[in-house]
């Protein structure tokens, strides 16, 4: 192999290796903000004054047709140090699935009261579904496979770049032969040892 398509092979894996190290990190960030409201976010009762199911429309990448996509609203009014709230969150994710965003909505009728979780630092901030659940965690997760696949993807090409850097040509033909070997495949002359 000429040593300019090694070169070339090692600058794609380590950017494919970069590109997959940013979405890991970007993946153990949110997951640990997303453990954190878990753990140290305060707990309020907040009464549900709205409960809606949002629609709009996702173009997706690169793609002319679009894709309605869903999303569930709620509006929640309480009370912090003293302090009244009437603040709107959403499920901190879209489905196309309207009936899985309808169910979620259900759960939260207007005029029901439920447990939320709020930012000390800033009330306004609240999460309506935080919990131990594959939609809480979606975005990690999927950053963290997204890292992982790149990674893959990096350590593969590497491979691949130094078992093809192990050819090396025949002096008398030209042709490629493979570390190891004694005689040449295309033209059976015999190699020097040398690698």
């Amino acid at each position: 192999m000429p040593p300019i398509l090694r070169k070339i092979l090692r600058i794609f894996a380590g950017i494919f290796a970069l590109m997959g190290l940013i979405f890991l990190a970007v993946g153990i960030w949110t997951g640990e903000r997303q453990y954190t409201i878990l753990k140290s976010w305060p707990t309020v009762e907040a009464e549900v004054t709205k409960s809606e199911v949002r629609q709009h429309l996702d173009s997706g990448s690169g793609s002319s047709a679009s894709t309605v996509m869903y999303q569930t609203f709620v509006e929640f009014r309480y009370t912090v140090n003293g302090k009244e709230y009437l603040t709107p969150s959403d499920a901190g994710y879209s489905t196309s699935s309207y009936p899985q965003m309808k169910r979620l909505a259900d759960k939260f009728p207007p005029g029901t009261r439920h447990a939320i979780k709020y930012n000390p630092v800033d009330p306004n901030d609240i999460y309506f579904n935080a919990e131990y659940s594959f939609g809480f965690f979606l975005l990690p997760v999927v950053f963290g496979g997204v890292g992982l696949i790149f990674c893959i993807v990096a350590i593969v090409v590497l491979v691949v770049a130094s078992r093809l850097g192990r050819t090396r040509q025949c002096p008398s033909c030209g042709g490629a032969v493979e570390a190891g070997q004694h005689f040449c495949p295309n033209c059976a002359a015999v190699l020097p040892t040398a690698a």
